[in-house]
């Protein structure tokens, strides 16, 4: 039997269905779309339901659903056959969403010593239950950094002047970023030791099966679409 004189009580923000829950503007699935969408801008410009069903592993009825929802909000424009694309309420959201998330990485990686390749998933739910203010003071504990572990820049309007590999001639390169940072593409890279400033050689191409061969630190690879497609390098001799 409870205890008359007992005075000690859950915090408000503890309880089920507190009104202080509901702090944030948006529910985590709305902010994971738009962060979502903002990514797949990066890839194209117009955005199609069928892609955001794709990366969302959604149906694409629920990813409709969502999109009708997300114009209503004002952070999406959707044109029928145009494709959709975020309204610059909804940029600065994602923007937002991903600086905290690539601090996030940072944190886990630098200070908790977390391995590189298995911090996306996690930051992916911590971003949006820790506030503006927690962000700027891991921000400023980390002093500053200008990438996350996978080479992306915390300023999502920094400028990067990295291309493809898919698109990189022949010579000395440099890995700047990687943009897939699903755990089994970056062990994979890993395997490789291609990390954000490592520097290898791409030897050549095979245009028939879009192979690309490479050399890193003196062991010969060879890497198909999907590496050569989020794998974004530099040229080496241009930085001289």
């Amino acid at each position: 039997m409870a205890s008359k004189d007992l005075t000690l009580r859950v915090p408000a923000s503890c309880r089920p269905s507190s009104e202080s829950q509901k702090h944030r503007a948006f529910s985590e699935s709305v902010e994971e779309y738009v962060e979502g969408i903002f990514r797949l801008q990066k890839e194209v410009d117009r955005v199609s339901t069928g892609e955001i069903a794709t990366y969302m592993t959604v149906s694409a009825g629920s990813a409709t659903t969502m999109v009708k929802k997300l114009a209503e909000m004002g952070l999406v424009e959707h044109t029928p056959y145009q494709g959709i694309r975020l309204t610059p309420f909804g940029e600065k959201v994602a923007k937002q969403l991903t600086r905290a998330h690539r601090i996030l990485e940072r944190f886990l990686v630098d200070v908790l010593e977390l391995p590189w390749d298995d911090v996306h998933e996690l930051a992916c739910k911590l971003e949006h239950f820790l506030s503006e203010d927690v962000i700027d003071r891991m921000d400023k504990k980390l002093d500053f950094p200008a990438t996350c572990p996978h080479g992306n820049p915390v300023d999502p309007d920094a400028p990067d002047h990295s291309f493809r590999l898919e698109a990189a001639r022949p010579g000395r390169l440099r890995v700047v970023r990687i943009s897939d940072e699903r755990v089994e593409f970056l062990r994979r890279l890993d395997s490789m030791n291609l990390r954000p400033g490592t520097e290898f050689e791409a030897v050549g191409s095979t245009s028939i099966d879009q192979l690309i061969h490479l050399v890193v630190n003196g062991e010969s690879h060879t890497v198909g679409h999907e590496v050569a497609r989020h794998l974004w390098v530099e040229a080496v001799e241009n930085l001289a």
